[in-house]
């Protein structure tokens, strides 16, 4: 993600929220001077601009993190309601941006996915309801 399109994005969103403080280019350049290269690396400026999409999109935006990872919780898979970078970007992120004229919602575990559990047998509660 180059710093232009980082900047373009940030300003307009804290420009279009209501509750969002503004922000200096000054402050835009410092914040995108401190995201590790690696995550810079990983977004690119397609990502970014989907991101701010996606946010103006959402009907329920989070107000309680800053705007820069909000934006980057559309692109990363997220933990504890906050993007995980270490988990990587969405696995579905490609077929997100292909349909991004709808607002994408964080994905729900698909049945497919739940981890088959053996059936319980001689279990501590096994004799509790014998009558």
């Amino acid at each position: 993600m180059q710093l232009k399109t980082y900047q373009l994005g940030l300003r307009a969103v804290a420009n279009v929220t209501p509750y969002a403080k503004r922000i200096s280019d000054e402050e835009i350049t410092f914040l995108y001077m401190s995201t590790p290269s690696k995550i810079k690396d990983a977004v690119s400026d397609e990502m970014w601009v989907y991101a701010v999409s996606q946010y103006r999109m959402d009907p329920n935006p989070s107000k309680e993190m800053p705007l820069d990872q909000q934006l980057l919780s559309y692109v990363f898979r997220k933990r504890d309601g906050r993007p995980a970078f270490d988990w990587g970007i969405k696995e579905d992120l490609a077929e997100r941006m292909a349909a991004s004229h709808q607002f994408h919602d964080q994905p729900s575990i698909q049945p497919s996915r739940l981890p088959e559990l053996a059936p319980s047998s001689g279990g501590v509660l096994s004799r509790a309801f014998d009558v």
